[in-house]
């Protein structure tokens, strides 16, 4: 295959730099409570799923704004790599980490995840925006603040939940959000499979 010409990397740098800036803010946007900016970071509509939403991003904004006005002040690191793209079609995933410090019974511990973080993208007439976010779930811990104390975990939650999501699962669930047991994580390839085979059809061909 010959080598594109300067010109085509350049246009695919510059795309691929706007994307992953575009991946880094929606996030940050999220964590800091700019609601405008998360909710710009998208097409209108498009489809958000995590482990205690499934919804349009309007939604997502408009609920995540009231989770965190609760308390609740998880945090995301992101770090966009991999990139698919064509006629103005792509998709992004990030490894990243999710992060939490709660108080659960009077007990205060930190909470941490290892996931990737899975989006489509469009180009606008006002550039790359998202069209969709989805996590993809590896492993998760918690551990004590104060080391001399102990977790107030149920154990039947816990272990009700998936390997990949067991310990997120379980704080979602303490605090009355619904977890669903079919969600994206490398303990079920065969999810994992199915989607990315959606996942690359859409960019081919936009279906």
């Amino acid at each position: 295959m010959p080598r594109p010409s300067t010109e085509e990397r350049i246009e695919y740098l510059l795309d691929r730099t706007e994307i992953f800036d575009l991946v880094r803010y929606e996030r940050l946007c999220r964590d800091i409570k700019d609601w405008d900016g998360l909710v710009g970071s998208y097409v209108p509509g498009s489809h958000v799923r995590t482990t205690w939403f499934d919804g349009t991003i309007e939604e997502f904004a408009a609920a995540s704004k009231a989770k965190m006005s609760s308390g609740s002040a998880g945090k995301h690191w992101i770090f966009p790599a991999k990139l698919h793209m064509k006629d103005g079609r792509a998709t992004c995933e990030s490894p990243a980490y999710i992060f939490d410090r709660l108080t659960f019974e009077g007990v205060e511990f930190d909470f941490m995840a290892h996931v990737r973080f899975h989006s489509r993208a469009l180009l606008t007439d006002d550039g790359w925006r998202l069209n969709s976010f989805e996590g993809i779930y590896a492993r998760d811990s918690l551990l004590p603040v104060n080391p001399a104390d102990t977790l107030p975990i149920d154990w039947d939650i816990v272990n009700a939940m998936r390997p990949s999501y067991r310990f997120i699962g379980f704080c979602q669930v303490y605090r009355d959000y619904e977890v669903s047991q079919e969600l994206l994580g490398d303990d079920r390839p065969d999810l994992l499979e199915t989607f990315y085979a959606a996942e690359q059809k859409w960019v081919e061909t936009g279906e």
